[in-house]
């Protein structure tokens, strides 16, 4: 039986030594059992720290779209380059924008009066001062539509003057020695070169034309709607009222801070639209080969759907600020 053999076994004089050389081969088993789990790399957790602190780093230097001092050098740095010298083709764009500005700001106070000329040859039957007044706007409106006309004609003439100089400019840096080969292949802080010099430049002009036109008449016409009440009520009217226009013009501007970003946010994911749409005809034939349409597919649309995200939210809060525009806009 078992229990004798066993008890023979412990009587032999070298038990001591077989209990001893089978407790080491199971610490030496146990042993290479943890020897063959896979063990962090020093180098992997090296690499993984310096890409992580890359990244923070990185988030932390992230631009933001703020109006603050190095807003205004760069626009001048940009300007620099738009209007090259005073004498040129794109200053007499900008002297005949506001030419038509003025012109149009006293059609605007000539129609105003004459409406209130009408209307009270309305309300008095005064059939007389109707015609003549009714007259005088059918002979005004061909000349206020030409003033209509030749601003808009400034202002796309301003634009592509614009476009063309900025365009040349960037394209003269891109394509100096390997500019765009680092850009695409070696520096890849620029995702989408593409767009920011076909799409971007083309609305960048179009926003500058826009601001120019935007502060330019209404500076206008307080100054003239000023001068026209100053001799009807005086001073004090036009005082209240440029008061107020600061006061509204302050809590707007407060109230429109998230534009700017969500406007970067949108331009961002636009890229990255384009840029995987280019990526997709770039490497058709791999993506074929390999069978990857539906993995593109799929990379695609969630590209597709973050802009179409970002979009609802965007009009939303324009939804939102159309309500506090035009409750200001009728007390002004």
């Amino acid at each position: 039986t078992m229990a004798p053999a066993f008890s023979k076994l412990a009587t032999v004089p070298n038990t001591a030594i077989v209990l001893g050389a089978l407790s080491a081969g199971l610490l030496l088993l146990s042993s290479v059992k943890k020897g063959r789990q896979p063990k962090k790399s020093k180098i992997g957790d090296d690499r993984t720290e310096a890409v992580l602190h890359a990244a923070a780093a990185t988030k932390e230097k992230k631009a933001k779209a703020v109006v603050n001092l190095q807003f205004f050098r760069n626009l001048r740095t940009i300007l620099k380059i738009l209007i090259p010298k005073l004498v040129c083709k794109e200053t007499g764009y900008l002297i005949l924008v506001a030419i038509m500005l003025v012109s149009r700001t006293y059609c605007d106070v000539w129609m105003i009066q004459n409406s209130t000329m009408v209307e009270s040859s309305i309300i008095g039957r005064n059939y007389e001062a109707f015609k003549s007044n009714l007259k005088k706007f059918a002979i005004a409106m061909p000349l206020i539509s030409i003033v209509n006309n030749i601003l808009k004609y400034g202002l796309n003439k301003t634009k592509l003057a614009f476009r063309k100089k900025l365009t040349e400019h960037l394209y003269s840096k891109y394509l100096q020695d390997f500019t765009f080969y680092k850009m695409v292949n070696v520096d890849n802080r620029i995702a989408n070169p593409d767009q920011l010099l076909t799409q971007d430049v083309d609305k960048f002009c179009e926003i500058t034309t826009q601001l120019y036109s935007n502060l330019s008449k209404p500076m206008l016409d307080v100054v003239i709607y000023s001068i026209s009440l100053s001799g009807s009520i005086g001073a004090q009217g036009p005082i209240t009222m440029l008061l107020y226009l600061v006061a509204s013009g302050i809590i707007l501007t407060w109230l429109r801070r998230p534009v700017g970003k969500m406007t970067v946010i949108e331009q961002r994911y636009e890229g990255e639209f384009r840029y995987v749409n280019s990526r997709l005809l770039t490497n058709s034939e791999e993506i074929a080969f390999y069978c990857g349409n539906h993995r593109e597919k799929v990379s695609i649309m969630n590209t597709f759907y973050r802009l179409v995200g970002h979009l609802k939210k965007f009009i939303m809060f324009r939804f939102s600020m159309g309500f506090v525009d035009n409750i200001i806009a009728k007390c002004e």
